[in-house]
């Protein structure tokens, strides 16, 4: 690999692991795991619903793949059981980080499956970037296939980027509101901000969480007899 292909792949794939680390050692060390919130994810989207203005909106629980987070319609909104009931701080940063997208589009069925399209292009983009990137490296003949690998990697932390703004801003936002609720001690706080802000980055940890995840998943349904 030449330098100028080290750059990129330092840029892209270095730069997107860097996340994904500090991603798992905030929920690591901010999770507080075996605490339970006395509030749930039902009343954290309520909180944000209601500061947004929007108390005529229900919120609803499902299971299953009936839709999944967040997925809301024009006068309701509704919540996977397992952040509804949540109440552990990982929950209750989900569900008004959902609720707080909800608040900020009119349409949100619409918006919601646009970024499902999305999420699936990038999904596929980085695995044809994996593919083209590890070709190139491990198969000779093959070398042009790695700066096609590499682009792709860069697109999709492009793309990222540009999202940043309005999860930097979802992020401040509902910590804010939290805070002026006055319904954390100032040490959950402080834990709920940080996990806020570790999933406002996540999309940027997509190289390396997308491929990582997949694997994962494969070998627990291998365990399972799936």
């Amino acid at each position: 690999m030449n330098p100028v292909h080290w750059l990129f792949f330092i840029a892209t794939v270095g730069l997107s692991a860097a996340v994904a680390f500090y991603g798992i050692w905030v929920r690591g060390r901010y999770s507080m795991p075996g605490v339970a919130s006395s509030l749930t994810g039902c009343d954290a989207a309520r909180l944000v619903l209601d500061r947004m203005g929007m108390a005529h909106v229900s919120i609803t629980p499902v299971g299953g793949g009936k839709n999944p987070d967040g997925l809301s319609e024009s006068d309701g909104f509704f919540l996977p059981r397992r952040i509804y009931d949540g109440r552990d701080l990982v929950s209750l940063v989900r569900a008004a980080r959902l609720a707080f997208v909800k608040g900020q589009l009119s349409n949100a069925v619409f918006w919601e499956h646009l970024k499902r399209k999305m999420v699936f292009a990038a999904r596929v983009t980085v695995f044809l970037g994996w593919i083209c990137f590890l070709s190139g490296v491990f198969i000779r003949g093959l070398g042009f296939l790695m700066p096609l690998g590499l682009g792709a990697f860069s697109v999709v932390i492009l793309f990222s980027f540009l999202d940043l703004s309005f999860e930097l801003e979802m992020e401040e936002r509902t910590s804010k509101m939290f805070k002026d609720a006055d319904c954390f001690e100032p040490h959950e706080l402080v834990c709920f901000r940080k996990l806020n802000l570790a999933m406002s980055l996540e999309r940027i940890a997509c190289l390396v969480r997308l491929p990582s995840d997949s694997v994962s998943g494969l070998f627990v349904r291998s365990r399972h007899g799936v």
